[in-house]
């Protein structure tokens, strides 16, 4: 088997098994890869370590069900790979941000983006502008990223999002985003974006055909350093979500107004 190949059965075995207690030792023996090599491959094509790979599939099922779902938060750990609420609830509450009896307000289902192999979400365009509007600000210094966009002749137009991450497998909100239409390329900026280093991704549903046609995504898959002084530009071409890409999961409203307005209780 080659290594390619090796890493996209690798992604497949974990997103049919992540329900399972699987190790990084049995996936790499279904490949027939040792382990250490397995893991420094996986690694390099799919920019996450296989096991955070797994926690990303783990926690886009999660809140996947937590939205779509009446299914108690007990039922939803026995199905995504976990054998106690507690680790699941203390695990998700510290990745997310807000606990998965918060992830079912009203404001996160609105506000909630998602692209995988098989569910994607945008909301509507207007949505997003009217949240980036509203949204509270970094009260550090703040500047601007720019850069260029581009999507497929074939989209057509495209209700786009440019997210900026602390973290190359988000799952809480991005710390400030960008909604526009796109069609073909242009140029865009994201201001309020506070001095730091960042993951920026970008997802796109085209208009026409948005119930069947799959998101399109792009990412710098490398940190990109914002600071004054930096010339810092990024380009971003949207493709098809493939099939080894981690699934990405996250909400547009802000985790800190949702917790701090009201601790809702622990529902199992």
């Amino acid at each position: 088997m080659k290594l390619e190949e090796s890493v996209r059965r690798a992604t497949e075995i974990i997103k049919l098994r992540y329900s399972e207690p699987i190790t990084l030792n049995e996936i790499a023996a279904e490949v027939f890869v040792s382990p250490y090599h397995f893991s420094r491959i996986f690694s390099r094509d799919v920019g996450l370590t296989p096991g955070r790979y797994l926690t990303a599939v783990r926690l886009f099922a999660a809140k996947r069900l937590l939205l779509t779902t009446e299914l108690t938060v007990s039922d939803i750990v026995c199905s995504v790979g976990y054998n106690s609420v507690g680790t699941f609830t203390s695990r998700f509450t510290r990745l997310v941000g807000m606990s998965p009896t918060q992830y079912r307000d009203p404001d996160v289902s609105r506000l909630f983006v998602a692209a995988s192999h098989d569910f994607f979400r945008m909301p509507d365009l207007e949505e997003m502008v009217a949240a980036s509007r509203y949204r509270l600000l970094p009260e550090r210094y703040t500047t601007t990223l720019r850069g260029v966009i581009e999507a497929p002749a074939a989209a057509g137009v495209t209700d786009t999002v440019i997210c900026v991450f602390s973290e190359a497998a988000p799952q809480r909100s991005p710390v400030v985003f960008q909604p526009l239409a796109l069609s073909g390329r242009r140029e865009f900026e994201v201001s309020g974006v506070p001095i730091g280093s960042y993951h920026i991704l970008a997802m796109a549903a085209p208009r026409r055909g948005r119930a069947y046609m799959p998101m399109l995504t792009a990412t710098t898959r490398r940190h990109v350093t914002i600071g004054p002084g930096l010339d810092t530009g990024v380009v971003l071409s949207l493709r098809p979500f493939e099939v080894t890409n981690p699934p990405v999961a996250v909400t547009l409203a802000e985790a800190p107004v949702l917790v701090g307005a009201r601790a809702l209780p622990q529902t199992v």
